[in-house]
């Protein structure tokens, strides 16, 4: 065989031995097996947030429940500033501690407030009103707010009978904080938006108090 014939000859042999390994190559590729995805409910459930986190402290049911009118007799003689003054912390106060259910009720009269009481099964109706101190009852015109006394009427349930009634009066008002136990006044800046109206406030939170002592119930300072 010529020299040509044998360069030819090794050519392609070695064209045939490259096209061989190139298939085992692609043979070899088409039999590995891709890995399989990772099902997705095999992933860490992340915590709904909607359900009960753990070591939530629980609410204790109220011991006590209120319904709370405010007496309409005589409005037309009383400041509608102290009035809704004293509303407005006789409901805080009263509702202060976990253990009161309180549900403002609005205005009513007496009656209204035993008829309303008749109708419930657990909780008792106060109703409490302002009124003028006797010996400064107004013959017209505007009451004064520094002789104004908070009653209450407390109705039982069901039987809509008079539980208790009492009389709060104003006593001086003296704002303090406590220091070592020891008792120290502090200066205001508020302005006044009526006499007496720091008295009201402090008579609306008595008021308040002796019901919830009347129920066995300590009362929160704040």
């Amino acid at each position: 065989m010529s020299k040509p014939d044998l360069l030819k000859t090794a050519a392609l042999l070695l064209a045939v031995s490259f096209g061989a390994q190139g298939a085992w190559a692609q043979s070899g590729r088409k039999g590995q097996k891709s890995p399989s995805p990772v099902p997705a409910d095999s992933e860490p459930q992340a915590e709904s947030e909607s359900g009960p986190k753990r070591g939530a402290p629980k609410k204790p049911d109220a011991l006590v429940s209120f319904v709370v009118m405010r007496g309409d007799e005589g409005v037309m003689l009383i400041d509608p500033l102290a009035r809704d003054d004293v509303e407005r912390n006789f409901l805080r106060r009263l509702g202060a501690s976990e253990a009161v259910s309180v549900t403002n009720a609005g205005a009513g009269t007496r009656g209204e407030a035993r008829t309303r009481a008749k109708g419930e099964t657990t909780a008792y109706v106060v109703l409490f009103l302002l009124e003028e101190e006797s010996f400064a009852r107004s013959t017209g015109g505007r009451a004064d707010t520094r002789t104004l006394v908070i009653r209450t009427f407390v109705y039982a349930p069901k039987t809509g009978d008079l539980k208790y009634t009492d009389t709060v009066y104003q006593r001086p008002y003296r704002a303090t904080a406590r220091v070592g136990g020891i008792p120290l006044p502090v200066p205001t800046r508020g302005i006044e938006r009526y006499p007496s109206q720091r008295e009201l406030e402090q008579a609306a939170r008595d008021a308040a108090d002796r019901l919830l002592a009347r129920f066995h119930i300590t009362p929160t300072d704040n």
